[in-house]
This record gives structure tokens, C-alpha cells and sequence, in this order.
């Protein structure tokens, strides 16, 4: 399967990707740090920060964090930020099948469903390397599709950027359990006219309890949005939280 970042490869063509971001970072933090309750200075690694929007903010939150992500341009643009916002981030290039830490963070998040790149047979590892990057008793935040609000749900969207310089529409259709999104980003301006395909493994919940499982980590909670409502088959996130058993031994 072709590896293809959805949601950040769309910021990566808008230059003011702040003001174009879906949805307030703002409510995504407090939900983060509500749920997962951590101490002061705890370590958190953001698996596929991106631009670095909630790494940064945690930071200033006076959490250590790490970004990782595979893009390097991502990763620029996240570390100019962070000196922007004056804080520390250790930002670092890796494909997330290839991270290699050892019960070293006090909780992972994973956002804006940036999981699911891969054959199930490497998702369930990637899933394991995250098991084996938390402490004993260490939380793991990943930010799912809802596959069973997808099959029910119209999937169509347009949005049209603030300046209005860009619109961009999308169309995602469910087949055989894999999320395919084919998007058209138009430079009103220029008209120009840029194409894409996407694809992602989009997971029901009773598979990632079961990959959850498997790998030594177990759900503790399961929310429908980041307003902290509980998860339905009608809420369109699936927001997972799992912790990490304490009899788990990494490789």
C-alpha cells in the first residue's frame, strides 16, 4: 500500500495551515490532558506530529515532548515553529514502523488519523513498537475514522480556505474496510487544478480492541469527539484510549 499522509499532505499545499486546520487545537489539548491526566514534565510522544500543532502546545503545557513523523518538511516547519512559540520539541524523521524506544514515554498520542498506512500485518506492529515505547502503566491517545458512521454517512466535504485563495473538496467512499479519499484542491486564482488518492485502512472498533489486545495494551475509555462525548456507531471519530498493561515486557 502506497503511504500517503491525508490530512497533512493538504496543509503541506496551504501556506496559512493554522487558520485552515479543521478543527481548534484549542479543545483538542484541553481533551488530551484531560484524559490522560498526566503528571508535570511527564514525556509524551506525538506519533505523527506533523506541523507539530499539538506537540507545541503540550510543550508549552511544560510537558517533554517528541514529535516524530516521516515527513522532513513537516518536521522543518515544525521546529521553526517551536522556536516561534519558544518552547523545546525534540522532532525526529522516522517512519513509524521503524521507531525503535524502550518503555520511555508516559503517554503516545496519535491524531487526526494518522494510523492505518500500512497491511494489517504492519499496523499491528506499529502497534506493538508503541507498547514498547510506554512505561508500565503508560497511555496510548489515538484518533480514529468511525467506521461504522462512515458506512451510514454521506462523506462528501468543501471547504473553501479563509483567504479564498483555495478550495478544496473531497469525496471518501468505504470499500472492503479501506477508506478511499479522492480529493481536487483549486487555486481560485490561477485555477489551477491539483488531483489526489488517498487510501487508509479504516478499522471498526472490535478490530482495534483485538490489536489493542495482542500487543499488551488495554482500553480504558472510548469517546465519540473531542467535546469528550462517549463513542457510538453515530459519532464520526473514534477516539481510543488504551493503557499499557504493567506485566508488559518489551522485546
Amino acid at each position: 500500500m502506497t503511504v500517503i499522509r491525508m490530512t497533512q499532505d493538504i496543509m503541506s499545499e496551504i501556506s496559512d495551515w493554522k487558520a485552515y486546520s479543521p478543527a481548534g487545537t484549542s479543545q483538542e489539548i484541553n481533551f488530551i490532558c484531560e484524559v490522560l491526566q498526566l503528571s508535570a514534565k511527564a514525556k509524551i510522544l506525538d506519533l505523527y506530529c506533523g506541523y507539530g500543532r499539538h506537540a507545541i502546545e503540550l510543550a508549552k503545557l511544560g510537558y517533554q515532548v517528541t514529535g516524530l513523523d516521516v515527513n522532513q518538511d513537516f518536521l522543518d516547519i515544525a521546529k521553526q515553529n517551536a522556536v516561534e512559540a519558544g518552547v523545546k520539541v525534540d522532532f525526529r524523521q522516522s517512519d513509524m514502523r521503524n521507531m525503535q524506544y524502550d518503555q520511555q514515554f508516559d503517554a503516545i498520542i496519535n491524531m487526526f488519523v494518522a494510523f492505518g498506512y500500512f497491511t494489517d500485518t504492519e499496523n499491528s506492529e506499529v502497534i506493538k513498537k508503541v507498547a514498547d515505547a510506554l512505561k508500565p502503566g503508560g497511555y496510548f491517545l489515538i484518533d480514529l475514522l468511525n467506521r461504522e458512521w462512515m458506512i451510514c454517512n454521506n462523506l462528501n466535504r468543501y471547504w473553501r480556505h479563509p483567504s479564498g485563495e483555495y478550495v478544496l473538496a473531497y469525496k471518501i467512499e468505504l470499500q472492503k474496510g479501506m477508506a478511499i479519499m479522492r480529493r481536487e484542491l483549486t487555486n481560485q486564482i490561477t485555477g489551477a487544478k491539483t488531483h489526489a488518492e488517498f487510501v487508509l485502512r479504516a478499522y471498526s472498533m472490535s478490530e482495534m480492541t483485538g490489536i489493542l489486545e495482542r500487543n499488551g495494551l488495554s482500553i480504558v475509555h472510548t469517546y465519540g469527539g473531542f467535546d469528550g462525548c462517549e463513542y457510538t456507531k453515530d459519532t464520526p471519530r473514534m477516539i481510543i484510549l488504551a493503557r499499557k498493561n504493567n506485566n508488559s515486557v518489551s522485546n
